[in-house]
């Protein structure tokens, strides 16, 4: 039977007040800490609203706070509590009244090792509410009234951190800058209210507790819900992770810790819950728990009626299938919490993203290559080319500050008369270096899942004045993407000038390539055959129709181009169009590239005619 309303808890009066840090204005207190300096280290002792005693399990309120899952403080999800006002009001830790709580008493030595762990009901009274920056300023302030208490909290606080900075954990603070990382090791930024040394007293303590508690309850085989974390394979070793951190947090360079935090979130999966101990990787430690905000997460109510009950003799009300269930439904909400945010953020960034690159009038010379390939990214993506966008576009390209992705988005995404100035630009700043060339096919290659450029190089001549002619192409089915066959004295300077020109044919600009030595000769051919068909064999349709064109075999020639899809995979469908014999003469082909779907449209078109050629011959 379980004790919902525990007879005479014992009444705590510490010699210390108890101080409860919390941000400005909260009336949802989950916890106090007590700090005491005693002869072998300190008596932490953090105090734990009993909710358990006032939310029994199965009632509406519970299962309204468990479908919550746990409070919202603003951002995407709003402002929601997980438990109705009222019920919160009579649970919460409060100033100017005795509280019901739970006690973790943890012995923390000198050297940061923690010694006796103690759990137990509790009626504590003095309690003292405090912003971070109050608690700050009581660390500081030697008149303060909770200047001791407050002071020997900072010293736990920092004995706490330095024992489990050397035992590996990702753990670190810049309250200047405002970045610490999270129980998971991600890097995270913290609100402006969260950087004081009162920030970290209460991480370092609820952290403290929560640990002890997870191997008081594990000494005792009490089954709860565990918080497990591991790290992806990927994952640098933990060494290298902790060297980066400290390099990033002392360098303080926004963009470093920007940068290490996209991939700490990439790399270091999310904690979630289970009915064992399978040890958290972020904090190194063997086994964790959330124990110390049962008024905001529901997991910790669901550990705390564990614990609660051992307290009181009782069986456990939760079984392993019971636990395991919560479990998974308290981890699927999280991730579609994630998923949801994640989408939020996007489109908010993607709106912020297209109003720049929409912008007429603006200055982009000052903006972080991070952001500018986030407006670069939409402009090419969606088709938006405002003057501003494109100018500086042409600029950072003539200066060399454009990735090879960005050059292939710019080439062979974007589109559309605007655009056109900014694509003539990356491709000279290209034909500047045309090494880059090959980085570029290689890079939209991979973005498109096609197979790798082919080149096919021959050599002329003898030594000293032997001559390389290379060609790159795109095998795109019956009819290959060609760029020129370009000559060089050496075999990599003549495929980076074919690398060139087989983008200029992708992107359908004017060819920048050249021949850096006198052109290789032609391999002998045979006179062209009468019709098309022949002629046209191992060349580019589109070559084929042009000469047709020069030679008034067709006239009007002309391509165009339409688009469908999402913006991240479109489908190109080109019509080719010529008139043959007074008569107009169509052809129609679709592609994931523009080059293809032109040569492919062209091969059909030239198909055509040679037919309409061969019948009026016949």
């Amino acid at each position: 039977m379980s004790h919902l309303l525990p007879a005479e808890p014992p009444v705590l009066s510490a010699r210390a007040p108890a101080v409860m840090i919390d941000r400005p204005g909260s009336v949802d207190r989950d916890d106090a800490i007590g700090v005491e300096r005693v002869d072998d280290g300190w008596r932490l002792t953090v105090y734990v609203a009993d909710v358990a005693s006032g939310v029994a399990p199965g009632t509406t309120v519970d299962k309204e706070a468990f479908t919550r899952r746990e409070s919202a403080y603003g951002g995407w999800r709003g402002t929601q509590k997980m438990l109705p006002r009222p019920v919160e009001a009579r649970l919460t830790l409060a100033e100017g009244r005795p509280c019901a709580a739970i006690a973790i008493r943890v012995h923390v030595l000198p050297d940061g090792e923690v010694g006796r762990v103690d759990v137990e009901r509790a009626t504590v009274s003095g309690l003292v509410a405090l912003s971070h920056s109050q608690a700050a300023e009581a660390v500081r302030d030697r008149a303060h009234p909770l200047h001791e208490v407050l002071r020997e909290a900072a010293a736990v606080s920092e004995v706490l951190l330095a024992r489990r900075r050397r035992q590996g954990a990702l753990a670190l603070y810049d309250l200047l800058s405002g970045w610490a990382t999270s129980e998971d090791g991600v890097v995270v930024r913290l609100a402006s209210f969260e950087r004081t040394i009162g920030y970290k007293i209460v991480q370092e303590c609820m952290i403290a507790a929560n640990t002890a508690l997870a191997s008081w309850a594990a000494e005792r085989d009490l089954p709860l819900l565990f918080r497990n974390h591991s790290a992806a394979r990927v994952t640098a070793p933990r060494q290298t992770l902790l060297d980066d951190l400290d390099l990033a947090f002392t360098d303080g360079s926004a963009a470093r810790l920007e940068a290490l935090r996209e991939r700490t979130l990439m790399t270091l999966r999310a904690a979630e819950y289970a009915p064992f101990m399978g040890g958290h990787w972020g904090l190194n430690l063997p086994g964790y728990v959330h124990a110390t905000s049962p008024l905001r997460r529901y997991a910790d109510l669901v550990v705390q009626r564990v614990i609660s009950s051992h307290l009181d003799g009782d069986d456990s009300p939760y079984g392993e299938d019971a636990l395991l269930a919560i479990a998974e439904s308290l981890n699927t909400g999280a991730r579609q919490d994630r998923d949801a945010e994640r989408d939020s953020r996007k489109s908010a960034a993607h709106s912020a993203a297209r109003r720049g690159a929409a912008a007429t009038e603006a200055d982009y010379t000052g903006l972080d290559a991070q952001a500018f390939h986030a407006l670069l990214k939409r402009g090419c993506k969606e088709d938006i080319a405002g003057a501003p966008l494109v100018a500086e576009t042409a600029r950072r390209a003539a200066g060399g500050q454009l990735t090879s992705l960005e050059l292939q988005m710019v080439l062979l995404v974007a589109g559309g008369p605007n655009w056109e100035t900014g694509r003539s630009a990356c491709l000279n700043a290209i034909a500047a270096a045309p090494e880059t060339a090959v980085s570029i096919l290689s890079v939209h290659a991979q973005v498109n899942g096609l197979p790798p450029v082919e080149f096919t190089v021959q050599t002329f001549g003898q030594a000293p004045t032997t001559v390389f002619a290379a060609q790159a192409s795109w095998p795109t089915g019956d009819s290959p993407v060609e760029g020129a066959r370009r000559s060089a004295s050496t075999k990599k300077a003549a495929r980076h000038q074919a690398a060139l020109s087989l983008l200029a044919v992708l992107a359908d600009l004017p060819d920048p390539s050249l021949d850096l030595v006198q052109p290789a000769p032609e391999t002998p051919q045979l006179p062209a055959p009468e019709f098309g068909a022949e002629a046209a064999e191992g060349r580019s349709p589109i070559s084929v129709l042009n000469e047709y064109q020069q030679t008034k075999v067709i006239s009007g020639l002309k391509f165009t181009m339409s688009a469908e899809g999402p913006s991240h995979l479109p489908t190109f469908t080109c019509t080719a169009q010529a008139t043959h014999g007074g008569e107009t003469v169509l052809a129609s082909a679709s592609a994931s590239t523009k080059a293809a779907a032109k040569t492919a449209a062209a091969a059909r078109l030239l198909e055509r005619v040679d037919a309409a050629r061969a019948e009026h011959a016949g």
